[in-house]
């Protein structure tokens, strides 16, 4: 009975380790953090452990496994020289090989060389050289060593005693990448947005996380690259929502931005895949034209669209860089798109700006109608900007200029302005449907 029961615990505690989920956390710069636990019956003493399946783009240095009893690591190999043909000719070179043609003649020897156009065999005193496109099998003696087919991760340990010991890994990858992509619909008079998000993540590790716990980072993490490493595998790696459960929990951590997502999630090699964060919500925006042109010959005027990403009239959460896309329905019913722009990562509170073009209708020009100097003492210019609107409606445009650094002033402006920074000036001016608005102002900049 006693037997029964020590051999059933062993079974369940493989069972629970066999089981147990794998954490994949994933930060906003293309790597990722992978924590699996496993299983192995170790001897006391000395002895090696494998695991296989890694990721073929982790990075060795930070590789650590821990375990639950007195264990000492003493070495750790990461082996991915994986075999394939050429490899193993080249462990089989001044070995007794049989090669066996596609018109069933076979030709036995020493394998001298091989490329990807032949073979070379001493066999009998005489040298043959193989054309490979004529060659069906090649058939090489029982290898000698351990071949790899798959990326392996080797320890050897010493161990207080022998028994099953349950092992944590944990290690960083490159090959894995998020980003948000939003989908934002204007409503008619362009005073609302529905906004949505779509959290992309994309596996080109070489590795399946089967059903993993997943967390995504939001943050420009500071990362050590030393200019004099080069590592090969990182240049090679470069669902609907159910609007009643939290698909996505937001969260502060350290001085980022942290999304855990509320069921497991399997990521499998070379996919992409979508998962819906961001319910649709709607967002006050505001529509703004802003011309801030040197041109002078008439110009397309930007359009940006504005929201305060608060909770009364945003989203209230800290959102993630990545595209937003812009739509908005015709008079069919069909959403068109209407312009992208990047959105970085934004706290909540923050004003968000997006550009989503230009005007095709509303066009600004700016010509220096004078300049003035006396010696070293000032520099003036008479500046002439004039807004054209073409529509069948009023416009609002803002013109923002530089004006210069050092002491400076704006006179005779035929607008109010105010100041942005030290060095730029803002104009607002309502432009009639069909008409243009001419703005003028003077700049004087004291040199002394």
């Amino acid at each position: 009975m006693f037997r029964y029961m020590k051999v059933l615990s062993y079974l369940l505690l493989f069972t629970s380790l066999t089981h147990a989920q794998t954490q994949l956390t994933v930060y906003n710069h293309g790597e990722a953090l992978v924590k699996e636990q496993f299983s192995r019956q170790i001897q006391k003493g000395l002895s090696e452990i494998e695991i296989e399946r890694v990721a073929e783009t982790l990075n060795p240095s930070s590789v650590k496994l821990s375990s639950n009893q007195d264990i000492q690591v003493l070495e750790q190999n990461y082996r991915y020289d994986l075999v394939d043909q050429n490899k193993l000719l080249k462990k089989y070179l001044e070995a007794e090989v049989t090669v066996i043609l596609q018109n069933d003649n076979k030709i036995s020897g020493t394998l001298l060389s091989y490329d990807n156009n032949s073979l070379v065999l001493n066999s009998r005193g005489a040298t043959d050289i193989v054309q490979r496109n004529f060659v069906g099998t090649i058939k090489c003696p029982s290898p000698t060593e351990r071949l790899y087919v798959r990326p392996t991760l080797a320890w050897t340990l010493n161990a207080a005693r022998s028994g099953a010991v349950t092992f944590d890994l944990s290690y960083l990858t490159g090959g894995i990448s998020w980003r948000a992509e939003y989908v934002a619909i204007i409503n008619s008079d362009d005073s609302e947005m529905d906004l949505s998000s779509w959290i992309n993540l994309n596996n080109q590790s070489g590795k399946d996380y089967e059903s993993a716990k997943l967390k995504l980072v939001a943050g420009d993490l500071h990362r050590a690259r030393p200019e004099q490493l080069y590592d090969a595998r990182r240049e090679k790696a470069q669902m609907l929502a159910m609007r009643t459960m939290p698909i996505v929990e937001e969260r502060s951590f350290f001085e980022y931005h942290l999304y855990e997502i509320a069921f497991p999630v399997s990521v499998h090699n070379r996919e992409e895949k979508q998962i819906q964060w961001l319910n649709p919500t709607l967002v006050q925006a505001q529509k703004r034209y802003v011309y801030q042109g040197t041109q002078d010959q008439f110009t397309n005027i930007p359009i940006t669209i504005m929201f305060t990403n608060d909770k009364k009239t945003g989203t209230g959460v800290a959102l993630p860089g990545g595209i937003v896309r812009l739509f908005k329905k015709d008079t069919d019913g069909a959403l068109e798109l209407i312009g992208e722009d990047n959105l970085k990562h934004t706290s909540r509170d923050d004003l968000v700006t997006l550009e989503v073009g230009e005007a095709f209708d509303v066009k600004g020009k700016r010509e220096v109608l004078d300049r003035r100097s006396k010696s070293d003492r000032f520099l003036e210019e008479d500046i002439r900007i004039t807004l054209a609107n073409r529509k069948d409606e009023a416009v609002e445009v803002e013109v923002i200029q530089t004006v210069g650094y050092g002491n400076w002033k704006v006179q005779n402006a035929t607008h109010p302005y105010t100041k942005v920074d030290a060095s730029r000036v803002k104009f607002t001016a309502s432009v009639p449907a069909n008409e243009e608005v001419v703005l003028t102002y003077t700049t004087r900049i004291d040199l002394k």
